[in-house]
């Protein structure tokens, strides 16, 4: 989601009192503008555009520092040969042209409440100081303000509370005994339920044997049962610990410490991560290390500063102009951490999170995101509303079944093309996701396929040329996107233009297979054109395509399809909606191919052909 498609707010009673208990340092005398820079700063009304006249500005800035803080963010943005800029000032914020990014941003403090306004709103001219109380005391401000006012914590029934087996126990600064270098694991069972934080980090490129070191394992777990360093430890595990205790937290579940890792049967991450839903949902809350490329990283150095000059403008207010932009969808949504295909599932069922991005911190919960310079965003009715959801998927079944269908689209295809070390992940790391829409829509879910939405969900296709299969050590059916690794995409299917096809249902004995009929293409050829081949008559006229999941075959005569959907023929339609709609009645397909078992096929590919190219050929088959 773009920036400009957030709703900004300011609650500045919460930065009031954020600013009268943190110390910061002195802030520099207020200045005038100059002849160049007042017409932008002084004189620009909200909602305005002005076209800035560089070359004097570069003369200027040798004497002006606000015409050289503007002059800087104005050639970050546009090419240094440009004799003018537009920009436009958009309530606390200088962006370029209409409708372009944010250049700089306007603040107040509220030792001068003349000037607090929407337009310059009370702000932090700099960011925190790393590392510095005052980083912490925003995260507990944020947590605070989270519990008391919201209910992103809250539970239907806390004794339905599933724990981890094993935690961090980090320690109590406040216990005599506490050794800041010393933490153990704990088993969840041991402790009265206590608050946890959870980690949301990815490794990165580090070599096997590295991470092995790093990892509780069946060799060292009895020693870490018992207490160990953190200087055992890589990095961002340390800073997460630091945050950790800074919030007053006693328990922090990171999954390679608190799950037995490069077991011979996998029989304890097996378990573990079947309950990985649990995990982030129960948290107190998530720490997401969004900046760290790898584990080694850490999340707490920052390598990026603001600049800033204090004004006064003519009529006597005093505001500061700051080089300091949020932007959470890059920050966050572009981070390494967020490439990670675990950490959609780890995102979304978190209650609440802090992410630490390379620019900033950024708090999330239900009620929308807030930036460490204290801008608010508020998501609107789209897909980032749903993945807010402190409670998912309450929102989304609200929302009736064309925007929950869209929504699972959404999701699926952005998990689809996230990275996964391990590609047989590809069906466990959303298993939680899938679950909990599954039991919203009071209906089955089998690999990612929901039987309320059947017939729509099995319309997927490649999003790049071909997806390759995965060798799972389990059968995971053809028809399902989640055999192949690459990312795919959903058919653009209108709603209320298509008569699903009644015989076409899960079996009820056998969990990867599909019961149908089978039908023959009749009185066509086909022919490749990029990714997809046309179907043609035999005139050369097109009569629909085909898109091959692996293996291509022009072979047309030979394949064989099952008919999900017939897409009506009726001509008054918005064309918009579709760009292979020709008003001509057409089926929505999956080409199959026979397994060499008897009435049993497996899926190859997707497609869309007219209704007369098409020939019913075996009822009753399976599609695995």
């Amino acid at each position: 989601m773009s920036y400009n498609a957030w709703h900004i707010y300011y609650n500045h009673a919460f930065a009031k009192d954020l600013y009268a208990g943190i110390p910061l340092r002195p802030l520099p005398v207020a200045i005038r503008c100059c002849p160049c820079c007042s017409d932008i700063v002084d004189g620009l009304d909200i909602g305005a555009t002005f076209n800035a006249d560089l070359s004097n500005m570069r003369t200027s800035a040798e004497s002006c520092s606000i015409c050289r803080i503007l002059l800087r963010a104005f050639e970050l943005y546009g090419n240094n040969n440009d004799r003018y800029i537009s920009v436009k000032r958009k309530r606390s914020a200088l962006i370029a042209g209409e409708n372009g990014p944010r250049l700089l941003r306007f603040c107040t403090d509220p030792e001068d409440p003349t000037g607090i306004s929407d337009s310059a709103p009370v702000s932090l001219p700099i960011l925190l100081e790393l590392h510095h109380l005052a980083q912490f005391q925003l995260l507990r401000a944020w947590l605070h303000h989270c519990d008391k006012s919201h209910d992103c914590n809250e539970y239907q029934d806390k004794s339905e509370i599933v724990l981890p087996t094993r935690l961090l126990y980090v320690g109590d600064t406040k216990d005599p005994g506490y050794v800041s270098d010393f933490v153990r694991l704990v088993f969840a069972s041991d402790t009265t339920r206590q608050a946890y934080i959870a980690l949301s980090h990815c490794w990165g490129d580090l070599p096997v044997e590295e991470r092995k070191m790093y990892c509780t394992t069946q060799d060292n777990i009895n020693r870490r049962l018992g207490g160990f360093s953190i200087s055992e430890l890589p990095k961002t595990f340390q800073d997460a610990i630091k945050v950790t205790r800074e919030l007053g937290i006693l328990y922090l579940w990171i999954d390679s410490l608190c799950i037995i890792q490069y077991e011979d049967n996998d029989e304890d991450w097996k378990r573990e991560s079947s309950q990985m839903e649990n995990v982030f949902s129960a948290a107190y809350c998530t720490i997401a290390a969004s900046s760290a490329i790898d584990s080694n990283a850490g999340f707490l150095e920052r390598h990026v500063s603001s600049e800033y000059v204090h004004v006064q403008n003519a009529s006597g207010k005093r505001f500061y102009i700051t080089t300091d932009i949020d932007d959470f969808d890059n920050d966050v949504g572009k981070a390494p951490l967020n490439t990670r295909a675990w950490v959609m599932q780890e995102g979304v069922l978190a209650r609440r999170t802090i992410h630490f991005s390379a620019n900033q911190m950024y708090w999330e919960c239900g009620e929308g995101v807030w930036c460490e310079n204290l801008t608010r965003l508020k998501s609107p009715f789209k897909n980032k509303y749903f993945t807010l959801d402190p409670h998912f998927p309450k929102r989304l079944v609200r929302f009736g079944d064309r925007r929950t269908v869209n929504f699972i689209s959404f999701l699926f295809q952005d998990y689809s093309k996230r990275h996964l070390t391990v590609l047989t992940d590809r069906h466990v790391a959303i298993s939680g996701l899938e679950g909990r829409i599954r039991d919203a829509l009071k209906c089955q879910s089998r690999y990612g396929i929901f039987q309320k939405y059947l017939h729509r969900n099995l319309l997927w296709k490649a999003s790049d040329s071909k997806v390759k299969e995965i060798l799972y050590d389990y059968h995971v059916p053809s028809w399902s996107w989640m055999a192949y690794s690459g990312g795919i995409q959903f058919i653009d299917i209108p709603f209320n233009r298509v008569d699903w096809i009644d015989n076409l249902r899960f079996d009820e004995e056998c969990t990867h297979t599909i019961i149908t009929n089978v039908w023959i293409f009749q009185h066509c050829t086909m022919k490749l054109h990029g990714a997809q081949y046309t179907v043609l008559d035999f005139d050369g006229n097109q009569r629909g395509w085909v898109q091959y999941d692996i293996e291509d075959s022009e072979e047309l005569d030979k394949e064989r399809c099952v008919v999900v959907g017939r897409r009506d023929s009726i001509k008054n339609r918005n064309p918009i909606e579709n760009n292979d709609d020709d008003g001509i009645e057409k089926y929505y397909i999956l080409v199959v191919r026979p397994t060499g078992m008897e009435t049993e096929y497996k899926r190859v590919g997707v497609g869309l052909v007219q209704i007369e190219y098409l020939m019913r050929w075996e009822g009753n088959v399976r599609i695995v």
